[in-house]
Order: structure tokens, then C-alpha cells, then sequence
């Protein structure tokens, strides 16, 4: 279950980072933008045209997507929770390009891949005027793009930290990505061969949203947690949007089973962790949370309130 948590501690600290980033004012735009940086040439040859949208550049392996919408969350959410999330954005952001993209960020996305969590990787891509940001040119260096309007950054210096941004990949002044050493070579192959069919699709839809493809545990977990491993073995699928309402944040989810038995022991596992809480002043907030079947899938809806909210906000 740690594993979990840190998904969550990761997802929360870039949208709270884009949050926060938003507030502040953006870099001046004296330089020159990513994808004329330092007169970084493109290679003679045929060019593609085909328009590379921000989303195309996370690749299949990444089976947890999560989607930002910055732009509408810092409008809805207001100043306040802005500030509430700044205390704990500001610990968790140390890439000093990401930060500077965030704040500029219209959309975020967020790509992991659940069994190499802790190893850290991942794709982070930020959708927004870029115009003017520009990666340290003592830190990395412009090497050739084959794709027209698309700017590629490696880090100078060799070897790169797995967990630590290894490419840069800016689609113009409208996106970027910041790509770790292990994903470096699969968005490489996306951006020759166009979008991978399977890869995760959160809707554009709400504040937030995520789609998660399910895979089993290790082998090693599931002889150490059988139940679990059944658990997680019978579920393909997880897609979730979370949305600004009248009176607090609606979240509306679906967890798809391999089979309907998959889909009821998922429904069970939920259905225990809503009416066994002790904590009196959560009862409420729990029995609020909707559970039903149907045949495969699962399907979850609950209302946050505005005060639970705040108080996750603010509660670090």
C-alpha cells in the first residue's frame, strides 16, 4: 500500500506545484524559446507534419496517466487553497525547468509506471505558453529532431540519475516534456512513429482525472499478500474525474474487472473501507461515497464538501 501512497504524495505535489506556479509571475521572455534555442539545427532530410499533440508523448509502458487542469482548477479552487498548496508544492518541486514550466501551465499530465515507482519513472509533460523558457545551456545540449516544430534536449555530463530528467522534448512554445533516462528511448519511438494506441487516456474532463491499467503485482507480493494479489489481479482498469461542484468536488470513478468475479471483489474491498471507519467525524462523509456493480464494472460517485476539502488542502 505504500506504493499507492507515494503515487498519490507524487500526483498531488505536481498538481499543487502547477497550482502554486500559476500565482507567480512568469519568467520574463527575454530569452530565446525551446525550440529555437541556441541555433540548434535541425537535420536536412524529409520533415513530418504531423502535428504532435501534448498527450501523444507518454508512451504505452506507463500504465498511470493523471491529467491537470491547472488553468481551471486555480480559477475554481481560488487564492486561498492556492496558498494552502504552495507550503507543500514548494517542498516537493526541485526541477528548476519544471518549475518554471509549471508556472506557466495550462495542463498537466503526470505518466508513471506503478512497478518502478520508487526507481522514478516517468514523463511529465506541461501544456502552456512556453514562449521565452529555455533549458540551462550548461546543463544540456540540443541534439537533432527529425520532426518539425519539435526541440530536443539531452543533459550534458554522461550518465543520468535514473529518477533525474534525462531529455527535454518541447513541441514549440506550446509543450513540454520532461522525460526520465528510462522513458528517454519511448517517447523517442513515439515521436518517429506517431502515438501509441494503448496509452492512458484520462478524460479532459474536471480538474482532475487519471486512467490506470492495471497489472498484477510481483510475484514475490502476491505469495507474500495473496488476498491483495487477487485483489489487483482482477481489475483491468481505473478511470476517475474529480470536478468543481456548487458545493465541494464530485468524484466520479470506474474500476473495470477482468471478469464480473474481479468487479465483486473489488466492490467488496471498497464496500469494507467505507462502513467499517471509526472515526466519528468521517462516518457521514463515508456513507456519502455511492458503490454499485454492474456485471464488470464498478462505478463510485462522491461529494466532497468544500470544508473536507479545504481541510485536505491546507493539512499538508
Amino acid at each position: 500500500m505504500r506504493a499507492a501512497a507515494d503515487v498519490r504524495a507524487v500526483a498531488t505535489a505536481v498538481a499543487a506545484a502547477a497550482v502554486i506556479a500559476l500565482a507567480l509571475p512568469a519568467c520574463g521572455d527575454a530569452a530565446p524559446g525551446l525550440a529555437g534555442d541556441r541555433g540548434a539545427k535541425s537535420p536536412a532530410g524529409p520533415r513530418v507534419v504531423r502535428r504532435i499533440e501534448p498527450a501523444d508523448l507518454l508512451p504505452a509502458d506507463l500504465d498511470l496517466v493523471v491529467r491537470v487542469d491547472v488553468a481551471r482548477m486555480r480559477s475554481g479552487l481560488g487564492q486561498a487553497a492556492a496558498d494552502a498548496l504552495a507550503r507543500r508544492a514548494l517542498d516537493e518541486a526541485h526541477d528548476d525547468l519544471l518549475e518554471s514550466a509549471l508556472r506557466r501551465a495550462d495542463v498537466v499530465w503526470l505518466g508513471l509506471r506503478l512497478a518502478d515507482l520508487e526507481e522514478g519513472d516517468r514523463v511529465v509533460v506541461v501544456e502552456g505558453p512556453m514562449a521565452g523558457l529555455t533549458p540551462d545551456p550548461d546543463r544540456w545540449e540540443p541534439v537533432p529532431a527529425a520532426q518539425g516544430g519539435v526541440a530536443i534536449f539531452d543533459r550534458r555530463g554522461g550518465v543520468t540519475p535514473r529518477a533525474d530528467t534525462a531529455r527535454i522534448v518541447a513541441l514549440g512554445d506550446r509543450a513540454v516534456a520532461l522525460v526520465s533516462a528510462v522513458e528517454a528511448s519511448s517517447v523517442a519511438r513515439v515521436l518517429r512513429d506517431g502515438p501509441d494506441a494503448r496509452r492512458g487516456d484520462p478524460a479532459a474532463e474536471g480538474i482532475v482525472s487519471l486512467d490506470l491499467r492495471a497489472r498484477r503485482l510481483p510475484p514475490a507480493l502476491e505469495r507474500r499478500f495473496p488476498s491483495l494479489g487477487a485483489l489487483v489481479a482482477g481489475v483491468e482498469r481505473v478511470r476517475a474525474v474529480a470536478s468543481l461542484d456548487d458545493d465541494g468536488v464530485r468524484l466520479d470513478a470506474e474500476i473495470v474487472g477482468v471478469d464480473a468475479a474481479g468487479a465483486g471483489r473489488a466492490r467488496r474491498f471498497l464496500e469494507v473501507l467505507r462502513d467499517n471507519v471509526e472515526d466519528p467525524r468521517r462516518v457521514a462523509l463515508m456513507k456519502a461515497l455511492s458503490i454499485e456493480q454492474v456485471e464488470r464494472a464498478v462505478r463510485l460517485r462522491w461529494l466532497l464538501p468544500a470544508p473536507v476539502v479545504l481541510s485536505l488542502l491546507s493539512a499538508g
